[in-house]
């Protein structure tokens, strides 16, 4: 394990600890609490403190190894800030940008790499930023060069990533909490009476899980013979859209989940802006629909366009800060192609909306830090005299607040 991994698995060990401490701490307080239930805790927490001593041990002996001493456990949170910034310099400097491109020019990865002092500098970001053993699945940290390169091309292509909130993890698998808001108020009492117990607050654990997705892209010898900025540029652009659509794919497959009501329109006995209003001003809670957007795709938009008030003007209105983007009721309106988001075909044919506040409904989860590979022999390299690049992003996503979304759905 690595330092970073230890310290996460020791800060879900400790979450645990606390966890089952305030369990025996409601059992003890009350009355008629189980001894059995309150010893077998005990005797669970006893486990838990045994497993994160040894982690802590562990931890410590690495530490010592790596850097001569021993780091106290007071100053985790210290140690793991500076090596974020290590890891950044490393990556932003020009020996790791020249490191990285001889390592995909010459088919050096994980495997094969150890030990060459040319790419020294990409194990180095990894041991630091704690990156998966080499030799196991994965690659080299990209440089932040063609990190900004891909997050730029990635906001272009107007992803649905922009809705929602999103949050770099370094853990694969985890969980959030998320708390339930009180729906009563106090209870009026009179003087000298006694105070009663109002119910304790709620929270929900929401866990994620990331997937590990990946991708392909052969590059040619001739454009690795190039300078370096055409070939992160290449691989940027290439690296951009796959990333888009992979998240875009999640994200939807999430909204898909919720149940769709029809959203009446002209052709079938009502007016399609009469259904955005009641989801607007009935189905959102308020604090939700003051922040929503309307989420269509091309055909959907093509309806919101064409409505119009009692003097022929249409509802759809440009955004007064940005002319490109339009607005209905004061919301934004995202609209993405038909490709993006297809609408159905045939008779009964119908397309969705999805108004709500995105990042309430869910969190796109990533592991920070894409990681790319590469080869001149496997794969159809040696065959194509070219150089196969292969890039991993690790990403999931966990809804937290089902009631931020509406969908509904509109005749076409």
């Amino acid at each position: 394990m690595t330092l970073i991994e230890m310290r996460n698995a020791m800060s879900t060990l400790g979450a645990q600890i606390a966890e089952k401490n305030a369990l025996l701490g409601e059992l003890a307080a009350m009355d008629g609490g189980s001894l059995s239930d309150m010893e077998g805790i005990q005797n669970e927490m006893a486990q838990l403190q045994k497993r994160f001593s040894a982690l802590q041990t562990s931890y410590n002996n690495e530490m010592a190894r790596v850097a001569g001493k021993v780091v106290p456990m007071e100053n985790l949170q210290n140690q793991n800030t500076q090596e974020e910034r290590s890891v950044l310099a490393m990556r932003k400097s020009n020996e790791y940008v020249r490191a990285f491109a001889y390592a995909v020019k010459n088919g050096i990865n994980r495997r094969n790499g150890r030990g060459n002092e040319n790419v020294k500098i990409l194990f180095d970001a990894l041991t630091e930023g704690g990156g998966t053993t080499p030799g196991e699945d994965g690659g080299f940290l990209v440089p932040i060069d063609i990190d900004n390169q891909i997050k730029e091309l990635k906001r272009a292509l107007n992803p649905l990533s922009e809705l929602f909130n999103t949050e770099s993890v370094t853990a694969p698998t985890g969980w959030r909490v998320m708390d339930t808001a009180p729906t009563t108020g106090m209870t009026a009492v009179n003087e000298m009476a006694t105070i009663p117990t109002d119910d304790q607050p709620e929270f929900a654990k929401i866990p994620y899980t990331l997937t590990k997705y990946g991708l392909i892209v052969p590059v040619s010898n001739e454009l690795l013979s190039d300078e370096v900025a055409n070939l992160m540029g290449y691989l940027s652009r290439w690296f951009a859209r796959k990333l888009v659509i992979t998240e875009n794919t999640l994200l939807l497959t999430a909204l898909k989940t919720l149940t769709a009501s029809t959203l009446t329109n002209g052709k079938t006995g009502g007016n399609g802006v009469d259904g955005v209003k009641t989801v607007l001003n009935k189905v959102l809670d308020p604090a939700i629909s003051v922040n929503a957007t309307i989420l269509c795709n091309q055909d959907g938009f093509d309806e919101l366009d064409q409505l119009k008030d009692d003097q022929g003007r249409g509802l759809l209105q440009p955004d007064p800060v940005n002319p490109t983007q339009f607005r209905i009721f004061g919301r934004p309106v995202k609209m993405v192609s038909n490709a993006v988001m297809p609408s159905g075909t045939g008779t009964g044919a119908t397309t969705d909306f999805f108004i709500g506040d995105f990042r309430e409904f869910a969190t796109l989860f990533q592991k920070d830090g894409f990681e790319v590979a590469s080869t001149d022999i496997g794969g159809n390299a040696w065959k194509t005299d070219s150089t196969e690049v292969r890039g991993i992003a690790r990403m999931g996503v966990s809804k937290f607040d089902e009631a931020a979304v509406a969908r509904r759905n509109l005749a076409l």
